[in-house]
């Protein structure tokens, strides 16, 4: 059941992610600057993806706290 339950949460939050990406990627770096620190904001090398990969890392590590 834990399964089930731990898929849930990590749809809901790339769900989350995915939207503010589809409206503009910059809503995606402010959030991880405002939520986790400027220090949290990843290397632009990697992209659209790199930042929402970083955004859903910290927020999947953040609830399971």
């Amino acid at each position: 059941m834990s399964n089930i339950h731990n898929d849930n949460i990590n749809q809901e939050i790339m769900e989350d992610i995915l939207s503010m990406a589809d409206k503009d990627i910059w809503n995606v770096i402010f959030a991880i600057e405002s939520e986790f620190g400027i220090a949290e904001v990843p290397s632009p090398t990697g992209g659209a993806n790199g930042f929402i990969a970083k955004l859903f890392e910290l927020r999947k590590e953040a609830r399971s706290i």
